[in-house]
């Protein structure tokens, strides 16, 4: 005989629900999308976000994802396996941690992570629109009364776009610190194979800079990966820029999130 049990996870109790995974047609901005309830009710699946350009991008309902322009060796994000990919949602792609200030107390929510899945009451949802071009992902937080997107598109000028939006949904006043942007960019020039074979030789020849008086960061190499003895100087990368906040603290790895998350001071990396 089965017996429901109250789990607790310290000194909280675990909030488990059965979901029920809906399906429906509806207008976002006038703009038809397919919206997927309750999606983490659902084993993880993958999509492609299709382009008018040479873009490419695969993305899993986990959020995870691989993106790049032409081919797989001109990739932004590390081009691997559908699983691979799928299970490396904590430290690829979107990334967002906020500090969520309630009736005199402070909140750590981390939408869309395993983290405290079970410790707020949540809905998932998954948007993607007619033309395939567009995906929205989106959490509610029942408990904290916010509600938290982001999106990811493309333009030919501009490459891969994230807009994110973080909403109020209650009447009560919320003041939130957070951390939101991306993870995991690749420098230029990181072919699929060098990647799948030697991630950790690539990590050593990482460069990241962020171009002073402004949110634009450089990623590339220190130096061409050769095997041979000889100079062979990097002169191209990938970049990344983000707008809509006023003089925001930019972080160029994952460094200091644990601290973030602590309520500690974050300082701007260069």
């Amino acid at each position: 005989m089965t017996q429901n049990k109250t789990i607790n996870i310290g000194a909280h109790s675990a909030q488990f629900a059965d979901l029920n995974v809906e399906g429906e047609q509806l207008k976002i901005d006038g703009e038809s999308f397919y919206k997927i309830s309750n999606v983490n009710g659902m084993r993880p699946f993958f999509m492609s976000i299709v382009s008018h350009s040479n873009h490419w991008m695969f993305i899993s309902s986990t959020g995870a994802l691989s993106a790049g322009r032409k081919d797989s060796d001109s990739a932004l994000f590390p081009y691997y396996t559908d699983d691979k990919i799928t299970e490396s949602f904590e430290t690829t792609g979107s990334k967002s941690i906020f500090l969520v200030e309630k009736n005199s107390q402070t909140f750590l929510w981390e939408p869309f992570s395993m983290r405290q899945v079970s410790l707020y009451k949540i809905s998932r949802n998954l948007y993607k629109n007619a033309f395939g071009n567009k995906v929205i992902f989106e959490e509610i937080n029942h408990d904290l009364e916010v509600r938290f997107t982001y999106e990811w598109n493309s333009t030919d000028l501009y490459g891969f776009v994230r807009k994110s939006k973080l909403s109020n949904t209650g009447t009560s006043v919320v003041n939130v610190q957070f951390i939101d942007g991306i993870q995991n960019v690749l420098p230029y020039g990181i072919e699929e194979a060098l990647q799948t074979s030697s991630s950790n030789l690539v990590d050593a020849y990482k460069r990241t800079e962020l171009v002073e008086g402004s949110s634009l960061a450089v990623f590339a190499l220190s130096a061409i990966i050769v095997d041979k003895a000889e100079p062979s100087e990097a002169l191209k990368s990938n970049i990344a820029w983000s707008l809509g906040l006023h003089h925001p603290t930019i972080l160029l790895s994952s460094l200091q999130l644990d601290a973030f998350r602590r309520g500690q001071e974050v300082s701007q990396e260069t």
